[in-house]
């Protein structure tokens, strides 16, 4: 069972990275993106992991990214993670934890399959709707080895790689990080925050139908059936939304 002890853990690392992580991270996804910031702070060095969980039961629920500004080429910064919030949600519990540096801020949540019903908070759930307006479409064929091109930003989840834990997991094979799905959805865009809901997994070697609305929100589908949707504040836009003040 989940230990509920980590919540409110604090652990602190020091990130140093260069332009050649920035091309990893292209290569994986297809193309430059500020989203390079979310395996930046979250999947360099040693880990604070959900302790005691059934890591075969693990399946990322949402993400969040603010940059505070440009991030550079080269450069090092110290990276604080907290675990902020369990939430209750019946069939399980969502784990919400924060990195964040002086460039940018991120939030993952994952959701906790079967460790629900312990009679804690709910939490909010954040809405993504679409305008009625004609989006902007785009195809992305992924490869059949993209969740190993992916793996080399630091994501080493067996549940990517690991034909047996996949299937102990409930896949006949390993999955698509729902972060790579993300960076390939967002890449070439300009933004200062973002915020994504995982809804459905993708496999090596789908072909991703993307949306993107001129007012920031965007859709990704596999064969009609939606794998993620969210939104994106546009670089254009000055007032960006405080994290702390976020519901998203």
């Amino acid at each position: 069972m989940l230990d509920h002890d980590i919540l409110g853990v604090v652990e602190r690392q020091v990130r140093t990275w260069s332009s050649g992580d920035a091309e990893v991270y292209a290569a994986a996804v297809g193309g430059y993106s500020p989203a390079f910031a979310i395996p930046l702070l979250q999947h360099g060095g040693p880990q604070l992991g959900l302790t005691g969980a059934d890591m075969t039961r693990v399946l990322h629920a949402e993400q969040s990214l603010w940059l505070h500004g440009p991030l550079p080429a080269d450069g090092s910064a110290v990276v604080t993670k907290t675990v902020e919030h369990i939430y209750d949600k019946g069939s399980g519990a969502l784990v919400v934890s924060r990195w964040e540096s002086e460039h940018a801020t991120t939030r993952s949540s994952c959701f906790v399959k079967g460790d629900g019903g312990f009679g804690g908070e709910r939490g909010q759930t954040g809405k993504f709707t679409v305008p009625d307006i004609a989006p902007e479409i785009t195809s992305f064929r992924t490869s059949h080895d993209q969740a190993l091109r992916y793996r080399e930003t630091g994501d080493v989840n067996p549940m990517h790689h690991d034909p047996g834990f996949a299937r102990r997991a409930g896949f006949d094979r390993p999955i698509l990080h729902g972060l790579c799905t993300l960076g390939i959805t967002v890449r070439g865009k300009d933004f200062t925050e973002l915020h994504a809901r995982f809804t459905a997994p993708v496999l090596p070697g789908d072909e991703l139908r993307i949306e993107h609305w001129p007012t920031g929100e965007f859709r990704t589908s596999v064969d009609g059936r939606q794998v993620l949707v969210g939104r994106v504040r546009l670089s254009e836009v000055d007032d960006r939304e405080d994290p702390a003040r976020s519901g998203a």
